[in-house]
């Protein structure tokens, strides 16, 4: 959900500067919101002009190379564009999804572009930042009363034939009353992928083994599909029209499309 609001709230961004919604205005206003971009190209359809300070706008295109919107986190491709905006910029609001919704007076929708490297996601799993969220998100899964994990190691492999694997060690951290060094579990995962109908994303031949042991491919068959249609409760419509994984890169093209809150 994170993402999805980066994404929206950057938009909405284009009327900060009421009545200067410009190419080159807009290119340093999302420069000032990333950590590093290397290149960027903004283009702004908008006749006439002034339709910007009454939150309308045709049509944005923007282009990115080595966009680093968090501290750690690179894409190499990130391409945007957009149908028309429409937006009540007297009541602009960007800090969660039902605010930007409410600030809609039309859908807001555009299709993207995202190639992803492998060598960056894996220098970003090195990250203490980046390591500290996903700890914090595993330790909410499991139940209170086992102890907490840490990330002693993670890194994920691109394979042919967009399959994809994920390696993971963890450590439970050790209780005030054992002796015995904290128990260390080494997870090995690895899925084909295949989109569906644009709507979900289905796992192919699963395959994985915790500390060196097969795990059943009935355990393994839990996960075999995610659902976008989970999004929508959230007024957030997606559809997946390209998901393409080789030995080097992860190619994601998509159209996303924000309701109005009415």
């Amino acid at each position: 959900m994170e993402f999805f609001t980066v994404f929206f709230s950057s938009l909405l961004m284009l009327f900060s500067p009421v009545g200067l919604v410009i190419d080159t205005v807009v290119a340093d206003t999302i420069r000032s919101q990333v950590n590093d971009v290397e290149e960027l190209a903004v283009r702004i359809d908008n006749t006439p002009s002034y339709q910007s300070t009454q939150g309308r706008i045709n049509r944005v295109r923007i282009a990115s190379r080595g966009i680093k919107p968090i501290k750690d986190f690179r894409i190499e491709v990130l391409e945007l564009e957009t149908d028309y905006i429409d937006v009540n910029i007297n009541n602009l609001q960007t800090q969660n999804i039902k605010e930007i919704r409410q600030s809609l007076r039309k859908p807001l929708q555009g299709g993207f572009n995202l190639i992803i490297k492998e060598r960056d996601i894996n220098l970003a799993l090195k990250s203490d930042e980046i390591r500290e969220k996903l700890e914090r998100t595993i330790n909410s899964i499991v139940p209170k009363q086992v102890p907490k994990f840490r990330i002693l190691a993670l890194c994920v492999e691109f394979k042919p034939k967009n399959r994809l694997g994920i390696k993971v060690k963890l450590q439970q951290s050790k209780r005030s009353n054992e002796e015995d060094a904290p128990e260390t579990i080494a997870l090995n995962l690895e899925a084909g992928f295949k989109v569906k109908n644009g709507r979900s994303i289905q796992v192919l031949d699963p395959r994985g083994e915790l500390n060196e042991k097969t795990l059943s491919k009935k355990f393994l068959s839990r996960f075999q599909q995610f659902d976008l249609a989970v999004l929508e409760e959230q007024g957030i419509i997606t559809r997946l029209l390209k998901l393409k994984v080789d030995e080097e890169s992860l190619s994601l093209v998509s159209f996303i499309r924000l309701e109005p809150l009415k």
